[in-house]
């Protein structure tokens, strides 16, 4: 194990968009960060989630997403590009503890990511900073 890549990256030298792993970053600490810079944060707490119908929900509560989002990943990503017209000039959001659980595999894993960094893509066109944490 290489202790130097579990130290945090300070977050004004990470991307304006990046998807990555929470690493040695302290939930607490980005947050303070988050207001520090003038963002929007939030926490997705996935620690009670067991497969991907549960883990969407937890991040449709976390960002407090309308009534007709239907915890799928189309719906997602159409929520979260409606993020900008909330005016905030970038977004920090952590999703903690993503379930290891047959209901929510690698691959479920992999294609929520995706949807993030995807997300991330149409935020940089607007100019808006999308940084995201998982664990």
């Amino acid at each position: 194990m290489n202790p130097s890549r579990d130290l945090p990256i300070p977050l004004e030298s990470l991307p304006a968009q990046t998807v990555r792993s929470l690493g040695g970053h302290d939930i607490d600490e980005l947050q303070r960060a988050a207001a520090r810079l003038g963002l929007r944060f939030v926490l997705a707490e996935c620690s009670d989630c067991v497969d991907k119908e549960s883990v969407l929900a937890a991040i449709g509560r976390a960002f407090e997403l309308p009534p007709w989002y239907g915890t799928n990943l189309d719906a997602l990503y159409d929520c979260l590009t409606d993020l900008p017209d909330r005016g905030a000039a970038g977004w920090i959001v952590v999703l903690a503890r993503l379930p290891r659980a047959p209901g929510f595999g690698d691959d479920d894993r992999a294609a929520l990511l995706d949807v993030f960094r995807d997300t991330a893509s149409d935020f940089a066109g607007r100019g808006i900073s999308l940084r995201v944490f998982h664990s």
